[in-house]
């Protein structure tokens, strides 16, 4: 994995900051998922939840996002429904980017020995990926330009460019191009 993992531990006072976020992203997100989509109201909320999110790039609800403010997308990026983030970690979406309905991103899981301790990885999602239906992107794993993961995939290892994944745990299917 590219990214390194790292351990928060959900009892230090640091972690107050942390919860407030995820208030605020998680009210944000309830507000978005129950506005018209087609209201300029649930564009600005876009605005409110993702800080710095290109006009050219969306997300379609309902979708749960906790941590808004550690998530970055790139422009044109299209991200269908039921969308699920744990953006503790962080998580970079570059331009291009397409992710299929209910995907999660999952940058946090809690250690088995103290299940009080979280480890936290950022996802990178590099430019014209396309993420398929239904997958989960684990903590610490970077999606390669051009890479496709396929629809029920469980990636847990990092995403070479140019390379579809598939399977639980994904594994390379095939080599794309050239």
């Amino acid at each position: 994995m590219s990214a390194e993992i790292q351990r928060v531990n959900m009892a230090d006072e640091s972690y107050q900051e942390t919860w407030k976020e995820i208030q605020r992203s998680r009210s944000v997100c309830f507000k978005i998922n129950h506005t018209d989509p087609m209201e300029p109201e649930c564009r600005e909320l876009l605005h409110e939840l993702i800080p710095n999110m290109p006009d050219t790039s969306n997300i379609m609800a309902p979708m749960q996002i906790d941590m808004g403010k550690n998530m970055k997308l790139g422009e044109h990026v299209f991200i269908n429904h039921s969308l699920t983030v744990m953006a503790r970690g962080g998580v970079e979406i570059e331009d291009g980017v397409m992710i299929g309905p209910n995907a999660s991103i999952l940058t946090a899981n809690h250690d088995f020995d103290d299940h009080m301790v979280l480890l936290v990885g950022k996802v990178h999602i590099k430019k014209n990926a396309w993420i398929g239906a239904n997958t989960s992107i684990l903590a610490g794993v970077t999606v390669g330009e051009n890479a496709v993961v396929a629809a029920g995939a469980v990636v847990t290892k990092d995403v070479p460019r140019d390379t579809v994944v598939g399977g639980n745990p994904a594994r390379v299917i095939k080599q794309l191009g050239n």
